[in-house]
């Protein structure tokens, strides 16, 4: 918001320099953040009267002009249209520096005399954009009659601008008027507010003139009629102020209208009267369908949600936003009705996003204006319409105000003062640095027992509690007066979110593993889902959800991307398919949230971990040779991880799913619950996905119940012995899990095997039909020894019994 100084002192005494003063309302809570001085480049610029004006000699479209500026008396060649003997105008003299009216870019002259058509012209009588004052360059600036002849430009009219950050809490000082209250506030200057009409005097319109239908939108609103006024340029004083304060000047009805609001805070708006049907004015919600042209000529569809002013049937305007272009005041009008209203803020912020439509006014409304401020506006905004039309008459006046707001008071202990700022003052002085604000404080009671009733007035909705009046009175006194102290106290132990580090050290144990960490969108088209197949009614991977219970969502920023995730692999397939237009091979994982329903306001959010591994193998060692990548891959990264997690007595089983290769599917289970689920997605599957390898290896674990079955990880300890690697190739049955092979050999082994790790499985005509050759490569390590060889032969003759006996399984030699 721009405040001229000129302005803001008709309200209020200034005796500081302008940087202090944006200084000291910024050290106030009012952010100042630029100081701009107008005409500080208007040196060797006068305020000149117009002598005479002649033709010139030969030119039929440029005159010779005598002007006077006290000592300067100069022969200006000027082609400007609008030029008259006895005019004041801007004269400038040679070496002032001007803005080039020809150029439409903002290009500055150093002025020099010269000769046109044979005339010496010594000066120039200056345009508004030559001054830098808007874009008009059709004429001269025309000055008033009173302005002073050969004072500097900059001095009669220029001015120091200060801009100020006004935040949504400080409505109230998002005006002249308003600022003008803190500067009295903080110099202790007293406050002059502006002359206004007294309208109580005015004749009542009929008691249906104005009808409010939908007041929880609109709290009050008041119309004044008045007759015979003339549509018109606004005076200098008028324009000035509005050019200085960034609007640009229209004509005096509308002029008056916006000087209202930027000087007291309160749009208005002005409806020429004979648009307005069925002599009545209705604040009513829009009905189905219905639409209306706005002042700025664009077609407004509208919904039921937007508050409208009417006449009898059509609308005249968007409530706080817009008026309508059919009641708009033109040069014909002669009768007007004038508003002041307060509509509901969330209603006016809604409709002018809605519409993308961006006003003064719903900037104001927006904030939540205060409904007693409609009353001083539109008496002030009458009192200047009437001085600028004469002949105009007030004759009709209506307000409706259905539930009048009254100031609130609060009683704040003396005491809370210092407990908060840490600083004894005065009570008096609080008292007094409350008052100058507006507010009204009653002091009661003494010592330590002191109490303070604020009255707070209608203008502060911000100021709640105890904590608010609290600052208020130190932004007042100053809150350079408190001391500087260093907070003291213990700060609080800092306790990690157990999730958060279960999280940490899965997405720590795969990127170790080799995996690239990807984080898709969370949101899915069901299409999506559907790729991962159905199961039932079903959808998702590790969890189903019923297709009637997924969560949609009620405005998407993508239509084919409407539902939040039941499964984190729709996703990273995505993510895994395009990486693979580039890439040999992908090793994928996300650890995120999959959304399934809860029954209540909030979904349940799932944390899991997904994987896709998928493309060559790469690179080779001697437990990875050259090839695809496959499900054991994928299962040797979920046993690093459920090892790093501290997850033990779990075990691998058959699993079936849709969206996986018969007999390359598995459920990876703890006790009898499923926990997570692995294997190799169907081909169809995976061309669904766009992925055209041999294999593509997925899994999808449930963090939230291996947290809850993982124990400390003890540190690793350097063995005393070193230890010996053993390979058993292990013959058995097609049908049996490799997981029992395992357990067997390890049950076998007993405690000496500290490691145990499958690198082969080989199946071939020398072992016969449905039979299979399992490697495993076990590590063995005694605490107090070093490991025999003839103790290691009976570990093993021990092994060969227990897998005959467990597995039916034979050791190859």
């Amino acid at each position: 918001m721009r405040v001229p100084l000129k302005w803001l002192a008709d309200y209020v005494d200034i005796d500081l320099p302008p940087a202090e003063l944006a200084r000291r309302l910024t050290m106030a809570g009012l952010e100042a953040e630029k100081i701009e001085r107008i005409g500080e480049a208007w040196d060797k610029v006068y305020v000149g009267h117009v002598e005479t004006v002649v033709r010139h000699p030969d030119a039929d479209r440029l005159v010779l002009a005598t002007v006077e500026a006290g000592e300067h008396r100069l022969t200006v060649v000027t082609g400007a249209p609008n030029i008259r003997a006895g005019q004041k105008v801007a004269l400038a003299l040679a070496g002032a520096r001007l803005i080039d009216g020809h150029s439409e870019a903002r290009v500055w002259k150093t002025l020099k005399p010269g000769v046109i058509r044979g005339v010496k012209s010594e000066g120039m009588v200056c345009s508004e954009k030559e001054l830098d004052l808007s874009e008009e360059h059709e004429g001269i600036l025309v000055l008033p009659d009173d302005a002073p002849v050969g004072t500097p430009l900059a001095d009669y009219l220029g001015d120091t601008v200060i801009e100020f950050e006004i935040t949504p809490n400080l409505v109230h000082a998002f005006s002249v008027l308003g600022i003008a209250r803190e500067v009295g506030a903080l110099t202790g200057k007293p406050l002059h507010p502006p002359a206004a009409t007294d309208l109580s005097a005015v004749p009542p319109s009929a008691a249906d003139f104005v009808t409010i239908a939908d007041p929880d939108l609109c709290a009050r609103y008041i119309a004044v009629e008045i007759d015979g006024v003339s549509v018109g340029p606004s005076p200098e004083w008028l324009t000035q102020r509005l050019r200085h304060a960034g609007l640009r000047p229209i004509s005096n009805l509308v002029d008056v209208t916006n000087y209202v609001m930027l000087e007291m805070g309160q749009p208005l708006h002005a409806f020429d009267r004979t648009a307005v049907d069925g002599e009545r004015i209705v604040i009513r919600r829009a009905r189905p369908g219905e639409s209306m042209e706005t002042i700025d000529h664009q077609r407004r569809d509208l919904t039921p949600d937007m508050l409208l002013i009417a006449g009898a049937s059509e609308p005249i305007g968007i409530a706080g936003v817009m008026g309508g272009v059919d009641s708009e005041v033109s040069d014909a009008t002669s009768r007007i009705i004038l508003e002041a209203a307060n509509f509901n803020m969330a209603s006016i912020r809604h409709t002018s996003r809605l519409l993308r439509l961006r006003s003064d006014a719903a900037s104001r409304f927006e904030r939540g204006l205060d409904p007693t401020l409609a009353g001083p506006a539109a008496a002030r905004a009458v009192e200047l319409i009437l001085g600028l039309c004469p002949g105009s008459r007030v004759v009709g006046y209506r307000d409706v105000y259905p539930s009048p707001v009254a100031p609130r008071s609060l009683t704040v202990p003396v005491s809370e003062f210092e407990r908060l700022l840490g600083v004894r003052w005065e009570p008096a002085a609080i008292a007094d640095a409350l008052a100058r604000l507006g507010f009204a404080p009653v002091l009661s009671g003494s010592g330590g027992d002191a109490t303070m009733a604020v009255t707070i007035p209608t203008f502060r909705s911000d100021v709640t509690q105890a904590a608010d009046i609290v600052e208020e009175a130190a932004r007042v006194i100053g809150y350079d007066t408190l001391p500087e102290t260093l907070p003291t106290g213990r700060t609080a132990p800092v306790r990690r979110d157990p999730r958060h580090l279960f999280a940490r050290t899965a997405r720590q144990t795969l990127a170790a593993s080799g995996l690239f960490e990807a984080i898709p969108y969370v949101t899915v088209g069901e299409a999506d889902l559907r790729r991962l197949g159905d199961e039932g009614d079903g959808l998702g991977f590790l969890r189903t959800v019923p297709v009637a219970d997924l969560l949609r969502l009620r405005n998407p920023l993508q239509s084919d991307r409407d539902l939040l995730r039941p499964t984190l692999l729709s996703g990273l397939l995505d993510v895994a398919a395009a990486n693979l237009k580039h890439e040999s091979g992908v090793r994928l994982f996300e650890v995120g949230s999959a959304f399934l329903p809860s029954g209540e306001e909030l979904p349940n959010e799932q944390p899991l971990v997904a994987l896709v591994l998928a493309g060559r193998r790469e690179p080779v060692s001697r437990f990875a040779v050259e090839g695809d990548l496959d499900y054991f891959d994928l299962k040797g990264v979920v046993e690093t991880l459920l090892g790093r997690l501290g997850v033990a007595d779990w075990h691998v089983a058959r699993a079936e799913h849709p969206a996986l290769h018969p007999g390359r599917a598995a459920e990876l289970c703890l006790g009898e619950h499923r926990v997570g689920l692995l294997g190799e997605l169907r081909p169809d599957v995976a061309e669904s996905f766009g992925i055209e390898v041999p294999r593509v290896a997925v899994a999808e674990l449930d963090l939230d119940a291996l947290r809850a079955a993982a124990s400390p990880v003890a540190g690793a300890k350097s063995p005393r012995y070193l230890p010996v690697q053993q390979d058993f190739a292990v013959v058995v049955s097609e049908e049996t899990p490799a997981a029992a092979v395992e357990a067997a050999l390890l049950g076998g082994a007993g405690a000496l095997a500290t490691g145990i790790a499958l690198f082969d499985v080989y199946r071939g005509p020398q072992l016969g039909e449905g039979r299979k050759s399992l490697a495993y490569r076990v590590t063995f390590t005694a605490p107090d020894r070093a490991l025999t060889d003839a103790e290691l032969g009976k570990v093993r003759d021990r092994i060969g019994k227990v897998l005959g006996q467990r597995v039916k399984g034979e050791l190859r030699t």
